[in-house]
């Protein structure tokens, strides 16, 4: 991840020393709670239970050879 800070100052106040690393760290920090979200959601949703669920609810049907019919 790459970050650039710029600030958009009536005053033009220069940036902080370091206004550049808290801004990247925070959307770091951001950035990793929003993967590990998704992770958990992608991991529910592919889990045994709830592919089982949605096999039984949407009545579908299987071949032998494992192919979903109809």
């Amino acid at each position: 991840m790459s970050v650039d800070v710029t600030r958009d100052s009536t005053t033009w106040q220069p940036p902080t020393d370091d206004e550049e690393e808290i801004v990247t760290k925070a959307l770091r920090d951001l950035a990793r709670w929003l993967y590990r979200q998704l992770q958990v959601e992608y991991d529910d949703l592919n889990s045994d239970e709830v592919i089982e669920e949605e096999i039984i609810v949407n009545e579908y049907t299987f071949t032998e050879a494992g192919r979903r019919l109809g």
